[in-house]
């Protein structure tokens, strides 16, 4: 895919920012994710999930718009792999191994892929 429409780079700029918004629901968690976590700890897990399945619904697109770019599919495999240790949330009882599962293995790896995603956007961005 050498050219965006308009469109298509008002959905990745979007996609940028939803990647942004996560990072910062992480911040959040790790920050205030303790015994006695406030209550908008929960709220702000809740909108973290709700940005992961937004980012699910764009990847299939993105999949279609850079079928022939082997780094985007990898990337967006990659992403699952996230997904699949966020899940571990669920199974977790109290709040201090939540906080772990986010500071030792989610936050370290949805941040590098954060990372490697964004300068993958930018090339297309830039243009």
């Amino acid at each position: 895919m050498s050219h965006l429409t308009g469109a298509q780079h008002q959905m990745l700029q979007e996609y940028k920012q939803v990647l942004s918004v996560i990072s910062e629901g992480f911040e959040y968690l790790e920050n205030n994710l303790n015994i006695e976590a406030p209550p908008q700890a929960q709220q702000v897990f809740e909108d973290v999930l709700l940005a992961f399945q937004q980012i699910c619904d764009s990847n299939d697109q993105l999949v279609e718009w850079f079928k022939e770019d082997a780094p985007s599919t990898l990337l967006l495999d990659d992403f699952h792999d996230i997904v699949k240790l966020l899940e571990k949330w669920s199974t977790l009882e109290t709040n201090q191994e939540k906080r772990n599962l986010l500071v030792k293995e989610v936050i370290p790896v949805y941040e590098s892929w954060h990372s490697q995603m964004r300068s993958f956007l930018d090339s297309y961005l830039a243009h």
